[in-house]
């Protein structure tokens, strides 16, 4: 059940940055506390590039519950059968990618938020309440007070449009999907310096501006402290499968430097690092 005092939600309103992580292959029910011990406040389930299926995020969400670490989920698309079956099994909140226009915005909202403000479904026989009768004015108000709706910016069409975009209500988190922004622009995605990196800062800004937490996939420290003072809060450690690349990189390579010089390793890294 939903927990206002530790939701991202109110972390968030409060000012405070939220760490996370795209989870996208792990499918044990103990992520979450995993998660949890390593000082993460959200993971986003991936059914947008990923397999997840319900019957996978209905063993693994639970186990969130109770946790400080939260879990959202990134939709494939803007469609009711995604948010009604996604939202009923308890998560915090749901990501929506290529978000291009106000009206995106609009029927993302409309479907995650209980009436007078959405037309979300209402049923209390589901893990959301842990299958408990609620009181229904109080449990949907807490429902729309607290669930994080983030909308992805990731398009020309999406930044052309991004006035619109922050000026409708329900929007919490303006995630910046960068390097589908620099493809859309016909650009490198670079965040050094340029049209790219002044588009984010534009987005970041622009959100702050209206109260919005700006959110990005920002894996190396110096862009996390570049745009910080621009509004990001909401920030995403990569994914599951990086971290893991990573740390399993990490200790071969320390096997390699230990061994002695006659001794000779197979394996080969594949891995090619990028700076985001």
């Amino acid at each position: 059940m939903l927990n206002p005092a530790i939701s991202l939600k109110t972390r968030l309103k409060d000012g405070a940055a939220v760490a996370g992580i795209f989870i996208c292959e792990l499918r044990s029910p103990n992520i979450a506390p995993l998660l949890d011990a390593a000082g993460y406040d959200f993971a986003v389930f991936d059914m947008e590039h990923c397999s997840y299926t319900m019957q996978d995020l209905s063993n693994i969400i639970p186990g969130f519950r109770g946790f400080h670490c939260q879990p959202l989920v990134r939709v494939p698309a803007v469609r009711r059968e995604f948010f009604q079956s996604v939202l009923d099994i308890g998560v915090t909140g749901i990501v929506v990618p290529m978000v291009e226009s106000a009206a995106d915005v609009r029927e993302a909202a409309a479907m995650m938020k209980y009436p007078p403000q959405g037309r979300r479904g209402l049923s209390f026989g589901c893990p959301h309440t842990l299958f408990q009768g609620q009181d229904r004015d109080t449990y949907t108000k807490l429902a729309n007070d607290n669930l994080l709706l983030v909308a992805q910016i990731e398009t020309k069409k999406a930044l052309d449009n991004l006035d619109s975009i922050l000026a409708e209500p329900g929007l919490d988190v303006v995630f910046i999907g960068n390097t589908d922004l620099a493809i859309s622009m016909g650009l490198p995605n670079n965040l050094v310096e340029g049209p790219v990196r002044d588009a984010v800062r534009h987005i970041l800004k622009s959100a702050k501006a209206r109260g919005i937490a700006g959110g990005g996939n920002f894996v190396n420290p110096r862009f996390v402290g570049q745009f910080y003072e621009d509004g990001l809060r909401f920030i995403s450690l990569d994914s599951d499968v990086e971290r893991l690349q990573a740390g399993l990189q990490v200790g071969m390579e320390t096997l390699r430097a230990g061994l002695p010089r006659e001794a000779k390793l197979t394996a080969q890294s594949m891995r090619k690092d990028n700076d985001f």
